[in-house]
Order: C-alpha cells, then sequence, then structure tokens
C-alpha cells in the first residue's frame, strides 16, 4: 500500500509506532511525519471545509465545536487559520462595487 503525504504528495515511509500503537509514516521530499488515521476529529482533512460551511450558515463556535466534536478552542484557532490564507482581492479605483457583508474595526482598549 503506497502512502501519499497529506503535506507535499511525496512518497512516504514506514516510520515507527505512535503512543496509541497506531503506524507513523515520515515523508521522504518534506520529512514530515503523519498517520492514516487519526483518533481526534480536528485533524481529519476535510474539517476546515466543514469549518467553513458551518461558518456561513451562521453557526455559532460552541454548535459548530459540539457538531464536529473538537473544542471550542481548537475551533477558534481552525477559523483564524483559515482567515489568514484568505487572499484579499484586486479593488481597482473607478469601479462601483457591491458590499454584502458589514466590515467593522475592533480596536484595542487602552489602560487608564
Amino acid at each position: 500500500m503506497k502512502i501519499k503525504c497529506n503535506f507535499c504528495n511525496g512518497k512516504c515511509i514506514k516510520n515507527g509506532l505512535q503512543s496509541n500503537g497506531n503506524q507513523r509514516y515520515k515523508c521522504c521530499v518534506c520529512k514530515k511525519r503523519q498517520q492514516i488515521e487519526y483518533s481526534y476529529n480536528a485533524y481529519k482533512k476535510d474539517i476546515n471545509q466543514e469549518i467553513v460551511l458551518f461558518t456561513r450558515e451562521g453557526l455559532g463556535i460552541r454548535s459548530t465545536a459540539r457538531i464536529l466534536k473538537i473544542s471550542a478552542t481548537t475551533l477558534l484557532k481552525g477559523i483564524v487559520s483559515i482567515a489568514r490564507n484568505i487572499t484579499k482581492p484586486i479593488i481597482s479605483k473607478g469601479k462601483t462595487y457591491k458590499v454584502d457583508e458589514l466590515c467593522t474595526y475592533i480596536r484595542h482598549k487602552k489602560n487608564g
């Protein structure tokens, strides 16, 4: 059975066992280690797509975490990492644009 790397799609070879007894694999290209199947839901491949879907549908943090069976803290970290990967759109001068979402600015409170 040939295992492909989740990060670079390179070839993986066996590399010992995890503490829970699962086989661990190491990528020959990027040298990262991974498992075929993870016991914790936050490590599943399609979890980010589900987070985006539930966020678009308007679910809250706690209800999304409960449905996905992950902690709320892990969900928040996932949302932040997804948001960092979003590229800003190119806005040209002299064109008209429609805004679908309300954009708010939150600033830090000063002590004193």
